[in-house]
């Protein structure tokens, strides 16, 4: 267990594939969203969106007074920036702690990139990303961590290379995203992201 904050890295990429809206709109999936990804309600369904640009699937103002009031949200589109601040801190907050409840073997510890990068994973997948078999492989490998002391063998490297790619291989529909996290994820370390998502 970890006392991490989430960093400027992992903020950025959060954000920049989160996209932003202060207007309600449909995401991936068509589930109301706001914010920066904020998940309204995954009980109703409107347009999805297929371009990754909110603007695209957002919902009419009759659609989102509808919505708040059928859920007394206490809130309808647009939100206040203030309001979008305030979910994504909240949102952010669940990924952290799930990461943060991670137990690295022998008592070694993550690396502020190894963490941001597993807390946008989280955040887009949810925590139960975090007990995939991939997933817990990577994190069983004491190689992988910055803490790990001693040289790296030629094959140890290719390892933790081969295990990042094969953890951060989840949703086909967000590769360029688990590349980047992936990417951000072998920051500083003797090892890199040199297969990606998918390819093995």
């Amino acid at each position: 267990m970890s006392n991490f904050s989430l960093g400027t890295s992992g903020t950025n990429i959060i954000k920049s594939y989160e996209g932003f809206s202060l207007k309600f709109y449909g995401d991936l999936y068509g589930f109301p969203t706001v914010g920066w990804g904020h998940l309204i309600t995954n009980t109703k369904t409107y347009t999805k969106n297929t371009t990754g640009n909110a603007n695209d699937s957002l919902l009419t103002q009759a659609q989102a007074d509808a919505l708040s009031s059928s859920l007394s949200l206490g809130y309808t589109s647009p939100i206040s920036q203030s309001k979008a601040n305030t979910f994504f801190t909240e949102d952010t907050a669940k990924a952290i702690k799930a990461v943060n409840n991670l137990v690295p073997p022998n008592g070694h510890t993550f690396s502020q990139s190894q963490f941001d990068a597993l807390v946008s994973f989280t955040f887009n997948g949810g925590s139960g990303v975090l007990a995939t078999g991939d997933v817990q492989a990577m994190l069983a490998y004491q190689q992988i961590y910055p803490s790990f002391n001693g040289p790296l063998s030629t094959n140890e490297i290719d390892t933790c290379s081969r295990l990042v790619s094969k953890a951060f291989s989840y949703d086909r529909n967000l590769q360029r995203r688990r590349n980047d996290e992936a990417t951000l994820f072998c920051t500083g370390m003797k090892y890199t992201h040199k297969y990606p998502v998918y390819t093995l």
